[in-house]
């Protein structure tokens, strides 16, 4: 009888260690099935609604991930591109599926469109996949109010990861700061030679750029599109604000995906593309 109860003890354990094995390789097999070549199109855009009443942490840790990948322009590539084979460059605007989404935002008062483009790329599993850089809207010294990373992978679904913050800033003219923010890291793949520019699109930027011309003699531009130009230190500016945006979302292939968020938001759309062949 002991006898019987240990085989049948064994012969239990072998059953469960082949079923485990059994659904590992199912899902290794599922992810592998939706692994490939996508068409990925992203929008960000933030609320120009005053964001002051929300009390947002301080207490956050901004990063860029190491193993990372940033879009490139075709137009600036000094060998042949072909956009049906090579990965990670930005569309022309006629390939995109979004625009009516993103016209509709840029028209509308109420938000501010931060970010849009589409490219390909291939999405693997989550441990091989990489970081895409993100950045947009306007910039301040060595800044833009959109940075940050997401990170598309696949198993049963497809998986969208955000990095990103939104932050806003101050012209530096010695006010006194009442909320200490964490240091905005560089953007890995940052150009010193790039133009940095300040809107002054209000009331208080304006004072403050007449403070700072008074104080240092800096000459400042105002006009349809004013700007100043400055040297990327960070003294330039000040934080207002830094707003986090991390996020993980199981997507459809095909479908349009909308993250909502009191201040930013973020619309993705993932298709399945097949490549053209070598």
């Amino acid at each position: 009888m002991m006898c019987f109860r240990k085989k049948l003890h064994q012969s239990l354990l072998s059953l469960a260690a082949l079923l485990l094995v059994s659904h590992s390789l199912h899902a290794q097999q599922a992810s592998s099935n939706h692994e490939g070549w996508y068409q990925v199109e992203l929008i960000v855009f933030a609320r120009k609604a005053d964001s002051s009443q929300e009390h947002w942490p301080n207490n956050i840790k901004l990063r860029y991930p190491g193993d990372w990948v940033e879009l490139k322009d075709p137009a600036a590539s000094e060998t042949k591109i072909d956009l049906t084979r090579d990965a990670f460059y930005r569309l022309p605007a006629n390939e995109r599926k979004l625009n009516a989404q993103a016209q509709k935002l840029e028209r509308n008062g109420r938000f501010e469109l931060l970010f849009h483009s589409a490219w390909r790329q291939i999405i693997t599993n989550k441990k091989s996949s990489k970081a895409i850089l993100i950045s947009g809207g306007s910039t301040y010294g060595q800044h833009q109010v959109l940075e940050g990373s997401i990170r598309l992978s696949v198993a049963t679904y497809l998986e969208l990861q955000t990095n990103l913050w939104f932050s806003q800033f101050d012209l530096n003219v010695g006010q006194e700061v009442t909320q200490n923010w964490p240091e905005i890291p560089l953007r890995p793949n940052y150009s010193a030679t790039s133009e940095n520019t300040l809107t002054l699109d209000s009331e208080l930027d304006l004072e403050q750029a007449l403070a700072k011309e008074n104080q240092q003699g800096t000459d400042v531009n105002f006009g349809a599109n004013a700007s100043a130009k400055t040297e990327g230190a960070s003294s330039e500016y000040i934080t207002r604000q830094i707003i986090l945006v991390q996020e993980e979302r199981d997507m459809r292939s095909g479908e349009v995906h909308y993250l909502d968020h009191p201040v930013l938001g973020v619309i993705v759309q993932v298709t399945p593309y097949p490549p053209s062949a070598p």
